[in-house]
């Protein structure tokens, strides 16, 4: 095979093989929760600010990341009385704990499609394990910006306990859905 051809197929080919950057689009990605209450209901709430980036990498996982940045006090439920107490110190106590964090290094892929990531959650400062399952990834141009984009819908669940915020179990569920509807640009 000719040289040039080689060269002019390896640069054609080289996105295959090269990590894609994101960046969060706040006004399209909405962390949210939902918790049993009084085992009669489910209370369902969400974050209105938040940032962060994914770097994707399907030939190479250990080169993909993800982090998310979660500003604790845009909590919102919409009923104002419960937000004040759910941003207060019996929960997301929002004055000591300005932000929840995750952080991913380790991404499974199907194909070039992300699948889960594990990583670490940080909420009331404290660290602990957490497995994001990653549904409906799908990217596209997006109007009417023509840049290229991607979205997911991620979901795992977690016990708030695990994290020192004990108030109000069993009255108030220990388990809690967490879903990030999300959208990024590619950089």
């Amino acid at each position: 095979m000719n040289k040039l051809v080689l060269i002019l197929l390896l640069a054609a080919s080289s996105k295959l093989w090269a990590a894609d950057r994101f960046v969060l689009d706040p006004e399209h990605t909405f962390p949210s929760f939902e918790i049993r209450h009084q085992n009669v209901s489910f209370m369902r709430g969400k974050f209105n600010r938040s940032v962060g980036q994914v770097v994707l990498d399907p030939q190479n996982p250990g080169g993909s990341l993800i982090e998310v940045i979660v500003d604790a006090g845009s909590g919102d439920t919409g009923h104002d009385e419960l937000n004040r107490k759910l941003l207060g110190s019996n929960f997301f106590d929002t004055a000591r704990f300005p932000e929840i964090r995750f952080v991913a290094r380790d991404v499974t892929y199907q194909g070039d499609i992300p699948v889960s990531a594990r990583g670490e959650l940080t909420l009331l400062g404290i660290t602990q394990p957490v497995v994001l399952e990653i549904r409906d990834f799908s990217c596209g141009r997006h109007f009417p910006s023509f840049r290229n984009f991607c979205g997911a819908d991620v979901h795992t669940t977690i016990r708030r306990s695990d994290f020192g915020m004990n108030y109000g179990i069993p009255l108030i569920g220990d388990e809690v859905k967490l879903a990030i509807e999300v959208e990024g640009f590619r950089q």
